[in-house]
């Protein structure tokens, strides 16, 4: 039989994760590339890689074709793609399509079915990482197979004939484009061999107008203090990401004067400060008590001990020194980051409450929100379109109307499911009538019966699609 490997954690050693065989050796390379990977991956992040990377090193120990072909991981880039397309395809049951890209790249594209079970995305970064790794570190003398070999060549191309095309239409090359003054060129160019196929993204709205109250009181109970407050309500006033609500700065809310409206780091926009948030009065002046307070808010961890009345003075001599002054402080003095936020204040509190919800759910909730407010307050489809515009432009997202028809189609579907839900209340009423003791049916109730059932059996029809109906 055949040794398989398996990850053992071991916190006390050096080493926090290792890869052993079934005899319990080590297999070096992998325990060394788990070790690196805790550099730029966080620690829940670290055991689901290399779960990845040992499913496919053990499956191709067992599987018939690999191990006829002689298959492994540490194999030829030609034959570590030959595994990883045999790997998805039978093991992992995905479909795997050889086509060129829009560049003319020949490449594998992956189609997750519903036999998938493996996170094929988290597998190919994994494969790819593993790789880089162990070129760096000289023990794998070869290109990276997850690569495509001509993947640089073409994107130097590319980028040679864009610089030409401006040049001749501008007389200039062209700027930076993060500045937005010359157009893209529309082409995402990827070096990736294999290519997972997005699949379609389906928000999870909230239509519960209680939601925002509840998720209070939950923090309430669990002892949120201030900033918490502050955090929660900013993500349900304004429809920010919890990194762009826990991202703000000192800077970021002195240019609107204090007040209810504050510049934010964009995700979309490479993190550049291109949003603007905006909160309600009684969430602004929650901020101020926060900032100034000295048990239960900022002053009382600020290592600067700064109070909300010498930002203006520091803004008024030196606004950029207020871009290091973030907003939100840890119990240490540290920056408040999402991930603390969310793993020790927001899921600790919802989860004692019985509730199972992601910070994100808040930005689903206020979209759903105001899509419902602009369908209920706009008399025609000019003024419903100007106000859905309106609302991408505010939350600032690149693919807008893909956005918002995302959301268009979980509303009509959960609006369907509210009247399947009445029909078949009907229908059971309907039945529960015929099924009770009746007199001699006369002519008339004959009639009446018959009718009901053709007006059913067109319901039944509708339902399923057999009406004649186009």
């Amino acid at each position: 039989m055949k040794s398989l490997h398996k990850l053992i954690s071991t916190p006390d050693l050096t080493y926090r994760y290792q890869v052993v065989d079934s005899s319990g050796f080590p297999e070096i390379a992998l325990t060394l590339l788990a070790h690196d990977l805790q550099k730029s991956l966080s620690a829940s992040s670290v055991p689901l890689y290399m779960r990845e990377i040992i499913s496919i090193a053990n499956w191709a120990r067992t599987d018939r074709v690999a191990s006829a072909h002689g298959w492994t991981i540490f194999g030829t880039p030609q034959e570590v793609r030959a595994l990883v397309r045999e790997y998805l395809t039978v093991g992992a049951h995905c479909k795997v399509t050889v086509r060129a890209d829009l560049c003319g790249l020949k490449v594998s594209y992956i189609n997750a079915t519903n036999g998938t079970r493996v996170n094929v995305r988290t597998l190919l970064s994994a494969l790819k990482r593993l790789y880089d790794f162990l070129i760096v570190n000289d023990r794998y003398s070869f290109p990276n197979p997850m690569v495509h070999e001509d993947a640089a060549k073409v994107r130097s191309e590319l980028r040679e004939q864009h610089r030409i095309s401006i040049r001749t239409l501008r007389g200039r090359d062209p700027m930076p484009s993060e500045s937005g003054v010359d157009e893209r060129s529309g082409i995402r160019l990827s070096e990736n061999y294999f290519r997972f196929i997005q699949q379609e993204w389906k928000p999870q709205t909230i239509d519960d107008p209680e939601f925002p109250h509840v998720v209070q009181e939950a923090g309430r109970r669990f002892g949120w203090k201030l900033r918490e407050f502050c955090v929660s309500r900013t993500l349900f006033e304004s429809g920010a990401r919890i990194s762009e609500a826990v991202g703000l700065t000192a800077l970021d809310w002195a240019q609107a004067g204090f007040r209810n409206v504050l510049q934010s780091r964009n995700k979309g926009s490479f993190g550049l400060r291109t949003k603007t948030i905006m909160i309600s009065n009684p969430t602004t002046k929650l901020y101020r008590r926060y900032f100034d307070n000295d048990v239960h808010g900022r002053a009382a961890v600020d290592r600067q001990r700064l109070r909300l009345g010498a930002l203006a003075a520091i803004y008024r001599a030196n606004p950029q020194h207020l871009e290091n002054v973030p907003l939100f402080l840890t119990e240490q003095g540290m920056p408040l980051t999402a991930k603390l936020f969310r793993e020790q204040y927001w899921k600790p509190a919802l989860s004692a409450v019985g509730i199972d919800a992601d910070p994100h759910q808040a930005r689903h909730w206020f979209v759903t929100n105001a899509l419902r407010n602009i369908d209920r307050t706009c008399k025609d489809e000019a003024s419903r379109a100007r106000r859905r515009q309106e609302l991408i432009q505010y939350m600032s997202w690149n693919s807008g109307e893909r956005t918002l028809r995302s959301y268009d189609h979980i509303r009509r579907e959960a609006t369907f499911h509210s009247r399947l839900e009445i029909i078949h209340k009907e229908m059971r009423r309907r039945e529960r009538q015929s099924q009770a003791p009746s007199s001699a049916s006369s002519p008339q109730s004959i009639q009446v019966a018959t009718a009901a059932a053709e007006r059913s059996n067109q319901d039944l029809a509708f339902l399923l699609g057999e009406d004649d109906d186009d």
